[in-house]
């Protein structure tokens, strides 16, 4: 029951000292004399305790509705303020990324061996690769200089050669190709090296057969599993001598085969191409002062 009759009470004395405030104003403005004036301030100073405590307790609905207010600006502000952060990071990514391209295309532009050959630095901007046929297409075509049969390199060495062009594009074959076929020098011997394929090893076959060693001489051949294999340039071939192609994965020698057996792994790893440099050169220009073979 007491929990019933305090709110009561406390109703009852609020309206009280409405009724009292009401009639001091009124008798004030009516000029009720000093008595009156005496009469305001008592009440005053009685009922400034309640009204702070009024004020406190209805205070932080006031904040609250001052906060409702003003919610919908702060979210603006802090909207425009992310926004803001993220144009700065973008920026930030833009810059590093155009920063690491540059030193891409310059490293490309200096390929220790692409020796005097011109080159056309391009992009590649799709990729169609198989298991079986691999293949990707770059920015540049005739317009920039691109012809059938010209060399393709990377930052590594070869990574395969020109098999169809337009004014403003090209289709590169990359050497994991089985269609594609390089000669190469091993060691004191020539070979072909052919493709088989994206992940594939590619696969020696040697110009001539390798004598075996003679008991208590150098064999004729050695070449032990790491090492880099290079273009022959040989007269005829469709590359210039010294690119690097790719490093000895394995080599098994047989005793009734006429040479070992050899696989390679390319040293580009063509999945992952994204600059490229077109060799200005064709076997014609081999013999050319600009030729490099």
């Amino acid at each position: 029951m007491a929990a019933i009759r305090r709110p009561a009470r406390a109703r009852y004395v609020l309206a009280v000292l409405v009724l009292v405030s009401v009639t001091l104003i009124t008798l004030d403005q009516r000029g009720g004399g000093k008595a009156i004036t005496t009469l305001r301030d008592d009440a005053h100073t009685v009922t400034s305790p309640i009204q702070g405590a009024i004020h406190d307790a209805l205070r932080p609905v006031g904040n609250f509705l001052t906060g409702a207010a003003n919610y919908g600006t702060l979210e603006k502000e802090n909207e425009r303020l992310r926004q803001q952060v993220a144009n700065m990071q973008n920026q930030s990514l833009a810059a590093s990324a155009e920063q690491a391209e540059a030193q891409r295309v310059l490293a490309q532009a200096h390929l220790p061996f692409v020796g005097s050959i011109p080159t056309i630095t391009a992009q590649v901007v799709n990729s169609d690769a198989s298991n079986f046929e691999s293949s990707v297409t770059i920015d540049k075509g005739t317009s920039d200089g691109v012809a059938l049969g010209q060399p393709v390199v990377a930052t590594g060495g070869l990574v395969g050669t020109i098999v169809g062009v337009t004014r403003h594009s090209a289709v590169l074959r990359l050497l994991t190709d089985p269609n594609f076929v390089v000669g190469v020098q091993l060691g004191p011997v020539v070979g072909s090296a052919k493709g088989t394929g994206i992940g594939g090893p590619m696969q020696v076959t040697f110009d001539q057969p390798i004598q075996p060693a003679l008991s208590g001489t150098q064999p004729k051949f050695s070449l032990a599993k790491g090492n880099v294999v290079v273009t022959s340039g040989l007269q005829g071939e469709a590359f210039p001598s010294g690119i690097p192609v790719a490093r000895v994965a394995s080599v098994a020698h047989s005793p009734n085969a006429p040479a070992p057996t050899v696989t390679l792994t390319p040293v580009v790893n063509v999945s992952e191409l994204d600059i490229v440099s077109v060799e200005i050169w064709s076997p014609q220009s081999a013999s050319t002062p600009g030729g490099n073979g």
